[in-house]
């Protein structure tokens, strides 16, 4: 029924694909083993459970006849899913992957002491091999976005799940971090190039959820956001040295040479050099066209 009103609205679904009746018997099966701690949020949702669900939505969406995006995609299988689509002619298939997912894998899990828990999100990180091939989707136009889902919480947030991992917060913080890790990571290890770069980030999005030219392009009539990017400047990520309220980051000790110096939005300086000037009730509402419209 909702991706029939969808496509009355001509509208596009955005899918967190995962089979949820899978997830929750994996969960119950290791909870009743005595399974409880953040290494065994991985195993509760295996590649499998992912590229499943993306099959069989990207399946449904051709049947009724809508666009589908995919966000946070993690891993080989769910890509595979895409892939095959787009190769079969089904041209309204995007993907995203996060620069969480390109960088890291399910390693992570293998921290003592409950450190873990600051790597808990879903979809998980994924085994070696998987972040190697969202890069070989990116570069094959596969995946069209890059994003986050960024969530700041605290190592005392995420101790709500000390004893049962399924209660533990879903969730990393990264949002300060993507453009230079993008850029480090991308551009700088030849993965990608700048114009690549800037579509991946910002102009895609736009095109594809309705904003574009008003945002993601540097045209007249488009909002004036502007970021000034010095390729030569380094820096090490850390957790204390960011705006966000959190005592962990996932990417600590990464360096990068990459950053944003300043920032411009509607018109307005407000960022620079670390410092951020922006006043509450500063956005603006953004009203979007139709799918059929911006596409």
């Amino acid at each position: 029924h909702s991706f029939s009103r969808i496509k009355e609205l001509n509208c596009m679904a955005t899918i967190h694909a995962e089979n949820g009746d899978v997830v929750w018997n994996l969960q119950r099966k290791l909870l009743a083993e005595g399974k409880t701690g953040p290494e065994y949020h991985a195993v509760s949702r295996p590649p499998e459970v992912e590229g499943e669900a993306t099959n069989r939505i990207i399946r449904i969406a051709e049947i009724v006849g809508i666009p589908v995006y995919i966000v946070h995609m993690s891993c080989k299988a769910a890509l595979d899913a895409v892939i095959a689509a787009r190769l079969r002619g089904q041209r309204h298939v995007f993907a995203e992957s996060l620069i969480n997912h390109l960088l890291l894998d399910d390693s992570v899990y293998q921290k003592p002491n409950f450190e873990a828990a600051a790597y808990v999100m879903s979809p998980p990180f994924r085994p070696k091999g998987n972040p190697e091939a969202l890069w070989d989707g990116i570069k094959a136009g596969m995946i069209q976005t890059t994003g986050t889902d960024h969530c700041a919480f605290t190592m005392a947030q995420k101790a709500m799940g000390k004893d049962n991992f399924t209660m533990i917060p879903n969730g990393c913080a990264a949002i300060e971090d993507r453009m230079s890790l993008l850029w480090h990571h991308g551009v700088s290890a030849g993965h990608i190039s700048a114009h690549e770069f800037v579509n991946l980030f910002t102009t895609n999005a736009c095109r594809i959820f309705g904003m574009y030219p008003r945002k993601g392009a540097i045209a007249v009539g488009s909002d004036a956001d502007l970021v000034v990017f010095d390729t030569k400047k380094t820096r090490t990520i850390s957790a204390k040295t960011q705006h966000h309220k959190i005592d962990r980051s996932i990417f600590e000790g990464f360096q990068v040479t990459g950053c944003p110096s300043h920032v411009v939005a509607n018109g307005k300086l407000v960022y620079k050099d670390g410092d951020v000037r922006v006043a509450k009730g500063a956005g603006r509402f953004i009203p979007r066209k139709r799918f059929s419209e911006s596409m």
